[in-house]
């Protein structure tokens, strides 16, 4: 799969897969909205993990920034869909192709919870990501993200990037400082408004008066 992936053929495949993520995004969330700048070159990614569109935020966020990406997954998942191995997923073993991509100036995407958890405070982290940062000499990326239901018929999720770490930086603590600031301002933001700072980098699903709401003044 692999190996197709720089054929034609296999350019076509990733492009048919990306779209069907696109429209997955498009059709279940209300919208994406990120804060923060991402820095240019390799650099490994680290972001907490609680909902099912977490991978498709990762790959959004590289097709924003035009980069390309390797999302580091569990093998039972790539076993159950190899076509995302199209779009640059890797086995969380394979390290040493991990690195191979790094030093090419690619990223590469982690959950370092290394499990799906609630969406509550940060899970312990294991070191997996900054050793990957360590060894090719790239700094670390902290991403917080919520996938949350506010006051539409349908989902949003927000993205907030911190400046990058070095290698031997805490990630742990920034990756839990970062979650929190971005709880603390979807707490007190009210649920129809954007939060500050934040920009919409995809429109997704309006809620049904959202659809409506033209034709209703339409008749005022």
């Amino acid at each position: 799969m692999e190996a197709l992936q720089e054929r034609p053929l296999g350019k076509l495949l990733s492009a048919i897969v990306g779209g069907f993520l696109l429209l997955s995004l498009k059709g279940s969330l209300r919208g994406v909205y990120l804060k923060g700048e991402v820095p240019k070159g390799p650099l490994v990614l680290a972001m907490n993990h609680h909902s099912f569109f977490d991978g498709h935020l990762v790959w959004l966020l590289s097709r924003q920034e035009r980069r390309t990406a390797s999302l580091l997954v569990a093998e039972e998942n790539l076993k159950a869909f190899p076509v995302l191995r199209l779009l640059g997923a890797l086995e969380a073993r394979r390290v040493r192709e991990a690195l191979r991509r790094l030093k090419e100036g690619a990223w590469v995407a982690l959950f370092p919870e290394g499990e799906m958890r609630y969406p509550g405070p940060l899970g312990p982290l294991k070191p997996g990501a900054a050793w990957l940062a360590r060894r090719a000499g790239v700094p670390l990326l902290p991403v917080a993200c919520r996938v949350v239901l506010r006051g539409f018929e349908h989902p949003e999720a927000f993205l907030l990037v911190a400046p990058p770490l070095s290698p031997d930086g805490d990630l742990e603590g920034a990756l839990r400082g970062l979650l929190q600031e971005l709880d603390e301002t979807l707490r007190r933001t009210h649920p129809r408004k954007t939060p500050e700072g934040f920009r919409e980098v995809l429109k997704g699903r309006r809620s049904l008066e959202e659809r409506l709401s033209p034709l209703v003044r339409l008749f005022r």
